[in-house]
């Protein structure tokens, strides 16, 4: 099988690396909200910098796809699982943040692999506003800059201030507030990781900020079927013609699609802009019916729908930094 070709250069790229590895590893059902789908040919957890460094420069010269896990929210790997090597940053070299950076109290500087509700809770206990809007956005703080997490209360994007950023040859540089261009559910980036993002807050008094993040869950417990097996929005909210951006989750509802199934994968009745998947079920069920929802919505409402989601194959490069 083309996993087991991979597994050998895989095994040499990896062989005195400061890292975890895990060869076939099930990142699938072990470290996506979906808990389902297939392994990769490894998963690596580099302990510093210069691990990180020479794994990409590595697997460069051995033409080995390299993609980052963030917290596997927003990620659906098919039950093929997807061939070259997969990043998790989340040793203490990737997982901190700082409040309070350059003498700015307000500044906050947060390492791509943390979570970045930590760092979202801890702002508002001392006193700045400004990540509420990520409360029961599950992401790391790479992953949310990435796809420019974010929701109908603001996106990170609104406070970013600048990116650190390493490239496919290991090359760092910081991204200034100039340099970056956020859009609606992405970030204009090159090709890279996100090492660390500094987050420009507002002062504000903590038992506010710590109000407004518990609004804010508590409206998702209520309108979103947080427990189920999911990514969250599957599907971006349209754009239509006149300019006017449209609700995907209303779009699918008025299609008559809430609780429709194809094998375990279904769209859920509380929120129809969510896919969920049943205890041990397939990835590629979900694949299924993402196609059954976009095909449904363009004929009943005329619009086509496009995932949220990312989504890794084996021998598919999308989602891959080289």
């Amino acid at each position: 099988m083309q996993a087991e070709a991979m597994t050998a250069p895989i095994e040499r790229i990896c062989e005195g690396l400061d890292a975890i590895v895990t060869p076939d590893a099930p990142i699938g059902e072990g470290h996506t909200w979906f808990k389902a789908g297939g392994h990769c040919d490894a998963l690596v957890q580099p302990r510093s910098h210069a691990a990180l460094r020479d794994l990409l420069r590595r697997c460069g010269e051995a033409d080995i796809p390299v993609r980052v896990l963030g917290l596997g929210a927003n990620l659906l790997v098919a039950d093929e699982g997807v061939d070259g090597v997969v990043l998790k940053l989340d040793q203490p070299a990737f997982n901190d943040f700082r409040i309070g950076v350059d003498g700015r109290p307000e500044l906050v500087e947060a390492l791509g692999g943390v979570d970045l509700a930590k760092v979202m809770h801890a702002a508002g206990r001392a006193g700045l506003e400004g990540l509420s809007p990520m409360a029961g956005i599950p992401a790391s703080a790479g992953g949310a800059i990435r796809m420019n997490a974010g929701g109908k209360y603001g996106a990170i994007g609104d406070v970013t201030e600048s990116v650190a950023v390493i490239d496919a040859a290991g090359h760092e540089r910081t991204l200034a507030r100039a340099d970056l261009r956020f859009d609606y559910r992405h970030a204009e980036l090159p090709e890279c990781i996100v090492l660390s993002a500094r987050f420009a807050l507002t002062p504000d008094d903590p038992a506010r900020a710590r109000e407004r993040i518990l609004e804010i869950m508590a409206y998702k417990k209520r309108t979103q079927p947080l427990k189920a097996n999911s990514a969250g929005c599957m599907f971006r909210n349209p754009t239509l013609p006149s300019g006017e951006r449209v609700s995907a989750g209303m779009l699918i509802d008025r299609s008559g699609l809430k609780g429709t199934a194809h094998g375990s994968a279904l769209v859920s009745d509380e929120h129809a802009n969510f896919l969920c998947v049943a205890p041990g079920g397939r990835a590629n069920d979900v694949l299924a019916l993402v196609d059954a929802v976009v095909a449904r919505v363009q004929d009943a409402q005329g619009v086509t729908l496009r995932p949220e989601v990312v989504v890794w194959k084996r021998g598919d490069r999308a989602g891959a930094i080289r």
